[in-house]
């Protein structure tokens, strides 16, 4: 029975180095390639791989915030990026989410930035206003994406989404079809994004502007929006923009343990990773807590995101 019992210590101290050593998995929902989530999620989730060993994020391309969401309410990824509509619509089983699962496992890490909605063009195209789309063939966005939510709300808020011919297309292919004149226009969030990059650099891009009252009408709609102005030299040769915006949040999955959270806010916190963060992507530069902003939302931050802003006096709520 001794020999049994020292047998088993011995067993357990020699397994002890090999457990400490195996990773948590952590899957990350952005975009497919081209749109902003996806390289936000990729150079996020290289600096959190490597200055925490202990984790390892598994960046997983989709289709944006629709289909994010989707899968955190599912239980098929551990975090996304998620607009902060589609938090408060996946709570009432509104909208997109009507048929999944409530949302009631949705959990806040961090606001990761403001997502704009806007319509891109060639600047020789003939297209200066959204009333100007009547008629052309416009790309929406990757299907399952946010981009699609979003620029069918702002046509249908100005009359304008029965008068066009839908696409469903990733980001990065149709920027290569407006490029190449198969397509008219295409819808994308959040900027500075890389297939509109590429196109203002290779062929021009125009950014077709929301007039004042367009956007009053946008936000009347759907009140989750509010106006603002992409700023200049955000894409080559595109002046300041006026277009609706909305808030977009790092939502996790309640089954996250705190501690991975914890850490992993606790580094990306830190102004030399903020300052990496932001040179890798400069979305990342509008990383905050925010946390009673979505709390408004309808739920909770998470564990590990909630002990780490309160000891760093940044909550709020």
């Amino acid at each position: 029975m001794l020999g049994l019992s020292v047998f088993l210590a011995v067993m357990f101290l020699t397994a002890g180095p090999v457990l400490a050593q195996q990773k948590l998995n952590i899957s990350w929902g952005g975009s497919t390639p081209g749109g902003m989530m996806y390289y936000l999620v990729g150079a996020a989730g290289t600096i959190i791989t490597r200055e925490l060993p202990q984790y390892n994020i598994t960046q997983v391309s989709t289709g944006g915030s629709t289909e994010n969401c989707k899968r955190l309410l599912k239980g098929e990824v551990d975090m996304g990026i998620v607009y902060g509509p589609h938090v408060y619509m996946a709570l009432r089983n509104e909208g997109p989410f009507k048929n999944d699962p409530k949302g009631t496992m949705l959990r806040g890490i961090s606001k990761a930035y403001e997502g704009s909605t806007y319509f891109v063009t060639l600047p020789g195209a003939g297209m200066k206003t959204m009333d100007d789309l009547k008629g052309k063939t416009v790309a929406l966005g990757p299907p399952g994406s946010g981009t699609v939510f979003n620029s069918s709300n702002a046509l249908r808020a100005l009359g304008l989404l029965d008068k066009v011919k839908p696409r469903m297309m990733s980001f990065a292919d149709a920027g290569r079809a407006v490029a190449n004149r198969q397509i008219d226009a295409f819808a994308q969030s959040s900027a500075p994004a890389g297939s509109v990059i590429e196109l203002s650099e290779t062929k021009g891009a125009f950014v077709i502007p929301f007039s004042d009252g367009e956007l009053e009408k946008v936000v009347s709609e759907y009140p989750f929006y509010y106006a603002g102005t992409m700023k200049a030299g955000t894409y080559k040769g595109v002046p300041p923009t006026k277009m609706p915006y909305l808030t977009v949040y790092w939502v996790g999955h309640e089954r996250v343990p705190k501690k991975a959270i914890y850490d992993i806010l606790k580094l990306v916190y830190q102004s030399k990773f903020k300052k990496q963060l932001a040179d890798a992507h400069k979305g990342w530069a509008q990383m905050e807590p925010d946390t009673k902003r979505f709390i408004g939302l309808g739920a909770p931050m998470h564990p590990g995101a909630e002990a780490f802003y309160k000891e760093a006096g940044l909550w709020t709520e």
